[in-house]
């Protein structure tokens, strides 16, 4: 079987990121899986100091809403080229992470959840209070859309915004992959598990959680800008909890450190959410409900559970494999023809 732990997967995971559309042709189901695919991107880049290095940060939301007011001042403001503002975006959101990053030099624990939930509310008193600048309470509208030459990312159902989320989160995937299997992966994971060891072999726990928090709001800027092209417009709301409870709703059901855990939280998050927008507040029950038993049954989210599954059949299939040794009595008797 392919993993995508030796890469022969990744052809594979690339080939049904390309084939989706072509099966999901009604503009609704389009729209959920551009959707998903933002979703996807942002809930890796939080699951990178969440999950594997075991900060809590809740600074996340912030850094995805000043990549999206960044695209909205940058395009409407000042006229500048809009494919230039999804990096920039990233750039303004690690900018932005250095100073929510200081409450973790000398905090530990939830009172660094607290902190940098702290500096996402702050964010939208930023906003607020520089109205002239973006919009105030009544947000930025107006944002153009995203197009290469003359055709637009909306034609054809958003097909241009469904590929360009696909091929944002084929790269995040891979830029998890190779960071958690590298040497800084490996310190955030000696880190989290346990610090005193780790800081004693030398490994900087600020050094290596400032690298990280920096990646995971570079890549949490670059989603907030692609959500402002994809809805045209940017308001507070973006801060709001319903972002936080829904993407932390993704990294533990998918599972919490695991690469491609978040992923299939984004799946199941968004079609479920989707299929009850007509339930009210049943909705937030039903999936509160849904992420209770699969941390029940598998603490460790559907990337465990699925890990369990295949070591469940890999053991399965060894142990019919392996012919019975000398002490093993033999069960059944082949006929002879």
């Amino acid at each position: 079987m392919a993993k995508f732990g030796t890469w022969a997967g990744w052809p594979a995971y690339a080939i049904v990121l390309a084939v989706l559309p072509l099966v999901v042709t009604d503009p609704h189901g389009r729209l959920l899986l551009i959707l998903i695919t933002m979703y996807g991107v942002l809930a890796l880049s939080w699951n990178l100091t969440l999950g594997f290095a075991g900060i809590f940060n809740f600074a996340q939301i912030g850094f995805f809403g000043i990549g999206a007011y960044t695209t909205g001042i940058l395009v409407t403001r000042t006229g500048v080229e809009p494919w230039l503002a999804l990096p920039v975006s990233g750039v303004s959101a690690v900018l932005a992470s250095l100073v929510a990053f200081l409450p973790v030099l000398r905090l530990r624990g939830i009172y660094v959840g607290l902190a940098t939930y702290v500096f996402s509310q702050l964010c939208i008193y930023l906003v607020l209070g520089q109205a002239g600048l973006t919009g105030g309470s009544n947000g930025i509208v107006g944002i153009p859309r995203l197009s290469l030459g003359d055709m637009s990312l909306r034609a054809d159902g958003r097909i241009g915004y469904y590929f360009l989320g696909a091929a944002l989160l084929f790269a995040v995937t891979l830029l998890v992959r190779v960071l958690t299997r590298s040497t800084l992966g490996r310190s955030l994971l000696a880190i989290r598990d346990n610090e005193a060891l780790a800081t004693s072999r030398g490994i900087s726990r600020v050094r290596q959680h400032l690298i990280v928090f920096m990646i995971g709001a570079a890549v949490a800027g670059v989603a907030g800008s692609f959500n402002a092209f994809l809805n045209g417009v940017v308001s507070t709301d973006i801060f709001g909890f319903g972002y936080l409870t829904l993407l932390l709703s993704m990294i533990f059901l998918g599972g919490s450190g695991s690469v491609y855990g978040p992923i299939a939280g984004a799946v199941v998050v968004t079609v479920v959410s989707d299929a009850l927008q007509d339930a009210g507040p049943w909705r937030d029950v039903v999936i509160a409900t849904l992420i209770l038993v699969v941390l029940w049954t598998a603490p460790k989210g559907l990337a465990g559970l699925a890990r369990s599954a295949v070591t469940a059949l890999r053991e399965r299939r060894g142990r019919a494999d392996r012919p019975p040794s000398a002490s093993e009595p033999i069960t059944h008797v082949k006929e002879l023809s």
